[in-house]
């Protein structure tokens, strides 16, 4: 029997090796394992000039489908320094809890009679003077558009109502704005900005993001309006 499980272990390793393992990228591009190792190191060696030599490059990689003879894998990155790293394993520890925000400081307050609990839920943290947090605002505004029959669109800030409301009179920003509830984001444990919490139908946080990109680079719009969309797709 040890015998027997011994070849058989032989034999799922050597077809594991023999496999020939392609990945795809966020935009769709098939690379070869080469190709994909050559890109990961050019890719952080550019990020650590742009960013600073202590960011560090994170994979997550699924398998997306896989025959006797290859296996294709999608692939994502992420490039976070220590901190930035340790505050996403903090984020991650909240996935799967409920987020109540119902009895939160509305700016206008008969706006907590507009979310439908019942829906998906969308929740935006900023701050009005975070400059990423204001490129995304085409980017927000845009999703709310099209989706605001399907889903609640909330956004949480520590911002006082004055701030807020004088914002809104020189920006878009068309979501339920929720202020002045900084211990409310405390208690979350992050301190980059913006975040974006996605909600599941019993207010059960299902993942997070950080910023979406600015229009000025089009291609990096697309590819990550793309993924924000197929992840409001998976709460639906």
């Amino acid at each position: 029997m040890k015998a027997t499980l011994t070849v058989l272990t032989i034999l799922i390793s050597i077809l594991s090796f023999s496999q020939t393992k392609v990945y795809k990228s966020p935009n769709g591009k098939i690379l070869s394992q080469e190709e994909y190792k050559k890109a990961k190191i050019s890719s952080l060696e550019n990020m650590k000039k742009m960013l600073g030599a202590d960011y560090e490059l994170y994979e997550k990689l699924e398998v997306s489908k896989k025959t006797n003879s290859s296996i294709l894998y999608s692939f994502e990155w992420e490039f976070l320094n220590e901190e930035m790293h340790a505050e996403k394993l903090v984020l991650e520890k909240l996935l799967g809890t409920k987020i109540d925000f119902k009895n939160l400081n509305f700016l206008v307050h008969n706006e907590k009679n507009n979310v439908d609990y019942k829906k998906p839920t969308f929740v935006n943290f900023w701050f009005t003077t975070c400059p990423p947090c204001i490129e995304e605002l085409p980017a927000l505004n845009e999703l709310k558009n099209k989706y605001q029959d399907k889903i609640n669109f909330v956004s949480i800030t520590f911002d006082s109502s004055e701030k807020v409301e004088k914002f809104l009179t020189k920006y878009e920003f068309n979501f339920i704005h929720i202020v002045g509830e900084k211990d409310f984001i405390n208690s979350h444990g992050f301190n980059g900005y913006p975040k974006t919490f996605l909600l599941d139908k019993n207010q059960i946080l299902k993942s997070v993001t950080g910023s979406l990109p600015s229009k000025k680079d089009e291609n990096a719009y697309n590819v990550q309006m793309k993924l924000m969309e197929e992840a409001l797709q998976k709460l639906l």
